[in-house]
């Protein structure tokens, strides 16, 4: 039963992942990552949904477009295996439902804080804030 809730979890983290890497993508960039569909960055091919499917997607397709075989950014799949591997070790610690919670939002933050800042050598404020809110929040409630 442990392995089937610790591949639950890493699943359900890898989706969470391959979320967090378009809002990584369209942070700032003037489009919202609840709207519209993923499209290729090179060729603007709207992806299908057997070509989101975390991890799976990309080691099939060979971390190539499917329309123009651009190579993909080895981003994707990395996010998508640290977020799995957050959500495993955070519901492992066996915290309340409402802690594990909190802190899979914290560290999901601070993973799109990390890559996004590897990408344009800046941490965006937003991402900070919110951070800055949560951290506030839970002092409240804990306290």
């Amino acid at each position: 039963m442990e392995f089937l809730s610790t591949l639950y979890f890493f699943i359900l983290g890898t989706i969470i992942g391959s979320f967090l890497n378009v809002v990584i993508y369209r942070y700032n960039s003037g489009t919202s990552p609840l709207k519209g569909r993923s499209q290729c960055f090179a060729c603007g091919k709207t992806l299908h949904w057997y070509e989101l499917i975390p991890l799976v997607s990309f080691l099939v397709q060979r971390a190539r477009c499917r329309g123009c075989s651009v190579r993909l950014s080895w981003q994707y799949p990395l996010v998508e295996v640290l977020s799995g591997l957050i959500f495993v070790a955070v519901f492992a610690l066996e915290k309340t439902l409402f802690e594990s919670i909190y802190l899979v939002v914290i560290f999901s933050i601070l993973l799109v804080i990390a890559v996004y800042d590897m990408r344009h050598q800046i941490i965006p404020d937003g991402l900070v804030a919110m951070l800055a809110i949560l951290s506030i929040a839970w002092f409240l409630w804990v306290f």
